[in-house]
C-alpha cells in the first residue's frame, strides 16, 4: 500500500513542469524582512542592480546561505554580469552541490558565455540528481548552440 501511494506521489511530482525561478514555489518574501527577503522582492520586480546589492548584503551577513549566493548569481546574470554571476553560482555549489536550481542557473550562465562544456557538466549533474530542471537547461544550451549553427 505504501509503495502505491509513494508511486502516485512521485508520478504527480514528476509530471509538474520545470521552470526557472518561480516565485510560486517559494514563500512570499517579507518586505520588512532580511536583505535576502528584500532581494527576492527586487528579483520578482526585475530590478537587478538593487537585487544584487541586497544579495551581496545577505551573503555578507551569512556566508553559508547558498540560496542567497544562488539569487546573487541570478541577479548578476540578468544584469549582464556573467563572470560575476558564475562566481556567485560557484560559491552556492560549494555550499550545496545538490541544489538543482543553482546547477540550472549556472549552466545557463555558462551557455550564455559560450562555455558549452561547463554548461553540459551542470546538465549531467542535474540528470544524476533526477531533476526535471535538466530539461530546461538542455533547452537553453541547445538554443544557444543553434545561434552559432
Amino acid at each position: 500500500m505504501r509503495i502505491a501511494v509513494l508511486a502516485t506521489v512521485l508520478a504527480a511530482v514528476m509530471s509538474l513542469p520545470a521552470f526557472a525561478y518561480d516565485p510560486a514555489r517559494h514563500p512570499a518574501p517579507d518586505p520588512q524582512g532580511s536583505a535576502y527577503e528584500r532581494g527576492r522582492i527586487q528579483v520578482h520586480q526585475g530590478n537587478w542592480e538593487p537585487a544584487v546589492a541586497l544579495f551581496r548584503k545577505a551573503v555578507a551577513e551569512n556566508p553559508n546561505n547558498f540560496k542567497a549566493f544562488t539569487l546573487l548569481g541570478y541577479s548578476l546574470r540578468h544584469a549582464g554580469r556573467l563572470k560575476a554571476a558564475i562566481a556567485a553560482y560557484d560559491r552556492a555549489v560549494e555550499l550545496n552541490p545538490s541544489y538543482a536550481e543553482v546547477r540550472e542557473y549556472r549552466g545557463i550562465a555558462h551557455a550564455q558565455s559560450g562555455n558549452r562544456e561547463a554548461a553540459m557538466r551542470d546538465y549531467r549533474v542535474l540528470l544524476r540528481l533526477g531533476s526535471p530542471l535538466a530539461e530546461d537547461l538542455k533547452a537553453a544550451i541547445d538554443k544557444k548552440a543553434s545561434k552559432f549553427n
